[in-house]
């Protein structure tokens, strides 16, 4: 009777130990499978793409596009509001903090303009990066007088159809909203 008191309990503890060995490779599997996904988001967020549009401080009317994420990109079109330009060999944005595009926006069109770049990374994954840019007139220069002053006659004898030329000065902003995975053709 002891000996069978003592094999059903010896039969137990050996179940007990298969069902915990069991156990314990289940969660070191879920472990191992949310270590991973964790992995692959942290290597995402290492390697994320992101652009600056930054305006000519010089204020010429053109866009510097700089890369400010950890991923060498491609441009492969560009849009400013009608203008846009589509490249035969895709210009490269290196992760350098000097290296930057500059786009000439010619003619200006005064107003705000949605921009779009079509971009690649390194693993060609395609990126669309949108933002806007603002072209306003802000100041005009009116022409000099550079004749001496006239009479009330002369001014009578001059043709009705002389105009004076004004130059009117523009200021361009720019700002990116975001940048995201986006499967475009062009």
């Amino acid at each position: 009777m002891q000996q069978e008191l003592f094999n059903f309990w010896s039969a137990i503890l050996q179940i007990l130990a298969v069902f915990f060995q069991v156990l314990t490779a289940g969660g070191l599997i879920y472990f191992a499978w949310r270590q991973t996904q964790i992995n692959k988001r942290m290597q995402e967020l290492a390697d994320y793409v992101a652009v600056s549009l930054i305006p000519d401080p010089n204020g010429q009317l053109q866009l510097q596009i700089m890369n400010v994420g950890r991923s060498n990109l491609y441009l492969h079109k560009w849009e400013v509001g009608s203008i846009s330009e589509t490249l035969v060999k895709p210009w490269l944005l290196p992760t350098e903090s000097k290296s930057k595009i500059i786009i000439g926006i010619q003619p200006p069109q005064i107003g705000q303009h949605l921009a779009k770049f079509y971009l690649t990374d390194e693993n060609n994954q395609k990126y669309l990066s949108t933002g806007e840019v603002s072209i306003d007139p802000v100041g005009f220069q009116l022409p000099t007088l550079t004749t001496p002053p006239q009479t009330q006659d002369n001014i009578q004898n001059q043709t009705a159809g002389s105009q004076a030329i004004v130059n009117v000065q523009l200021r361009m902003r720019a700002w990116s909203y975001k940048t995201e995975k986006t499967d475009w053709t062009i």
